[in-house]
């Protein structure tokens, strides 16, 4: 029984980025049952934060952002996420193995790094089992740290966005009746994009892609056509000659996307490593056009694609939201799904 003057636990968790004059935010209460979606309390971004640490302090304590629990994604550069074969090591001693088996792998020297490890989908017994390794530089999570406590929030958990797009593959795969299928998941924010393969939850595959600002504009009917040359004088077709060299190709429409080559390579490596884990389909996480893009995508790839309705998902974040603002916030709200009780 609890007693109507007992204090009551905070269930609100603010997840954060802050980097580069950035400050990202998203607030949810945690206490909504899992078969509804998570509410968000706030949400928002803050531009051209001062050098300043008290002046940037100042401008987040004026949000009033207060949580029970506050959670920190390092950007992607601030962190590498390798794979490696587990070492036979009892698993109070894997963290001290991985560092050696990563040491030629890192940009950093290991003792500037802050590692964390996870096996690769799960801790399923397999015959040859691989880890993720996380290696995060000391220096962010420090920074980090300090601007969290410098605001007046006391950061509890510092994670990664292949966790985050994790979360949020999950979560739209149980809504659509297959959790225990094999799905990716594609977070299109400006020039990068990360790719994940998750089943059941679990992690086991993550890329990181360049973006293509071209796929958008061919989704949205709004990219630009080079106007077709006249062949040359004299000029006298054969099959199997290329155009394209002669300045007669099809334009820039006809151009295959860099990223869509590299995703159906990432697709086909999965096939070929696990074959009995056939992909479901492809979700595709991003702040706007998010149907033109899946249906583009759909027909290059043949894979069901579909774009992530985060309405369906949070509520609080309406359809129409300032898509600036919320691509910055994209893996926040997977941030915000967090279900794991370890941190980095």
């Amino acid at each position: 029984m609890r007693w109507p003057w007992g204090k009551q636990r905070n269930t609100l968790r603010l997840s954060v980025r802050c980097h580069d004059g950035l400050f990202a935010y998203v607030l949810t209460d945690q206490a909504q049952a899992t078969d509804k979606p998570l509410e968000v309390l706030q949400w928002g971004v803050l531009r051209n934060l001062a050098d300043e640490a008290e002046a940037r302090a100042k401008a987040i304590r004026s949000l009033g952002l207060h949580a029970g629990e506050v959670l920190a994604l390092l950007e992607p550069s601030q962190y590498q996420i390798l794979k490696v074969d587990t070492p036979n090591v009892p698993a109070g001693e894997l963290k001290a193995a991985a560092r050696w088996l990563i040491k030629e792998l890192v940009e950093v020297h290991l003792d500037d790094l802050t590692l964390d490890v996870m096996h690769v989908g799960g801790d399923v017994p397999r015959t040859q089992r691989q880890l993720f390794v996380v290696a995060a530089r000391n220096a962010a999570i420090t920074a980090l740290s300090s601007t969290c406590q410098a605001a007046g929030l006391s950061l509890n958990v510092v994670d990664s966005w292949e966790c985050a797009l994790r979360n949020v593959q999950t979560a739209q795969a149980r809504a659509d009746a297959m959790p225990e299928r094999a799905t990716a998941a594609l977070l299109m924010q400006g020039e990068q994009c990360l790719l994940t393969i998750s089943v059941g939850g679990e992690l086991f595959f993550t890329r990181r892609l360049d973006g293509d600002p071209r796929l958008t504009a061919r989704a949205t009917g709004s990219q630009t056509h080079k106007p077709l040359e006249e062949a040359p004088l004299g000029f006298e077709y054969t099959p199997g000659t290329s155009l394209s060299g002669l300045g007669m190709g099809m334009g820039e429409d006809s151009e295959e996307s860099v990223l869509i080559i590299e995703l159906q390579r990432s697709i086909d490596l999965w096939e070929r490593s696990w074959p009995e884990l056939p992909l479901a389909r492809l979700y595709l996480l991003v702040a706007e056009h998010g149907d033109q893009l899946a249906n583009l995508m759909q027909r290059e790839l043949g894979l069901r694609t579909l774009a992530i309705q985060l309405p369906a998902l949070f509520s609080g974040i309406a359809a129409d939201a300032d898509a600036a603002q919320l691509s910055e916030c994209l893996p926040l709200l997977g941030a915000a799904l967090r279900q794991e009780t370890r941190a980095l």
